[in-house]
């Protein structure tokens, strides 16, 4: 249940990767939470159910559940591109993944010199090692699209649109890499 909870939340706070080398780059996030709102039903009752029952957790009133140690989460990274520029290396994203542990666990070289506030959340994230048929995998899926911008709809998400669709979000943090265009991060 904890790790439905962390997942879910981190995959709507890390809805689309994108790395370009555009000159102005701008974060959607708030854009594709406003459209979500319009198109997914009670997605705002469901954010408040989650950070309610993060609060519990955090409080020790969720039935006597208590994590002692550190969450590690699997992550799964779906690179979709049309270039070859846009298909990343393996050591990008293991250096992305990297970035993400030490800002998770503030190990990141500026922890002491911004966000006093910030603390060890003791969560990390691993590539997945095993996909959801139990096979090996190394965390990356990679497919090639003929498609030049994916914009902020979420059609990267779905096969059914040319893009990847998700590992169980109950098992595996889904990211996606792809040209959102735009200027979009």
């Amino acid at each position: 249940m904890i790790k439905k909870l962390f997942i879910g939340t981190f995959i709507f706070m890390m809805t689309v990767l994108s790395f370009s080398a555009e000159a102005q780059r701008n974060c959607s996030s708030m854009d594709v939470l406003e459209y979500n709102k319009t198109i997914i039903p009670n997605v705002t009752e469901t954010m408040e159910a989650i950070e309610s029952h993060t609060q519990k957790f955090i409080n020790n009133q969720n039935d006597g559940e208590k994590v002692n140690g550190t969450i590690t989460i699997p992550v799964v990274v779906h690179v979709i591109y049309q270039t070859s520029a846009q298909n990343i290396s393996d050591a990008q994203i293991a250096s992305q993944i990297q970035v993400l542990n030490d800002d998770f666990r503030r190990n990141n070289s500026d922890a002491n010199n911004t966000w006093s506030q910030a603390a060890d959340t003791e969560i990390e994230f691993c590539m997945a090692s095993v996909d959801p048929s139990g096979n090996a995998t190394t965390g990356i899926t990679r497919k090639y699209y003929n498609k030049s911008e994916w914009g902020t709809n979420d059609a990267m998400k779905s096969s059914s649109n040319g893009g990847v669709d998700a590992w169980s979000s109950s098992d595996y943090l889904n990211m996606w890499v792809c040209n959102i265009g735009g200027g979009i991060l």
